[in-house]
């Protein structure tokens, strides 16, 4: 019986492996193992293998792509920091449920706004409801961001001070 476990039982790699963002100093780092002869370590940190790999076994062809790959680094990390975004299809973020609660304010000026008016308004995750409202719209009134008030009817409403 072996000691080391085979290929097939080592099961997938663990979720977020190989996901982190890749940096352009440790790219330019990895590029300088050309000087001891090690090609290509830098297209493979930078998700290129194949690519990688070639260079590896042909010296950065010759030299030349080796070369040619100073200058093309910043593009390699940003391509490979691209990939870890979500793809277009998804859909767009949202802005902080602070930043809406702002703009509600900007937006009805004077008058104010309650926090009926905010439900409806605001663009919310599904994850939100009236607590967290309420605890968002609490943090920008310490801050000093909104001011609270009353308006003609007596009903609590909120303004941008």
């Amino acid at each position: 019986m072996s000691r080391f476990p085979s290929p097939g039982s080592l099961g997938p790699p663990p979720p977020g492996f190989g996901e982190e963002r890749r940096s352009l100093a440790l790219s330019y780092g990895l590029w300088c193992l050309t000087l001891v002869g090690v090609c290509g370590i830098h297209r493979i940190y930078n998700r290129k293998p194949v690519s990688g790999l070639i260079w590896l076994f042909t010296f950065g062809l010759c030299g030349i792509g080796q070369l040619v790959d100073l200058l093309l680094i910043p593009d390699m990390v940003a391509r490979a920091n691209r990939q870890l975004q979500p793809s277009s299809g998804a859909a767009p973020a949202l802005p902080p449920i602070d930043r809406q609660l702002l703009r509600l304010a900007r937006q009805v000026g004077e008058r104010g706004f309650t926090i009926n008016d905010a439900l409806i308004e605001l663009d919310l995750p599904p994850h939100c409801d009236i607590t967290t409202l309420q605890r968002e719209i609490e943090t920008l009134l310490q801050l000093n961001l909104l001011d609270v008030g009353n308006d003609e009817r007596g009903r609590v409403v909120y303004r941008e001070p």
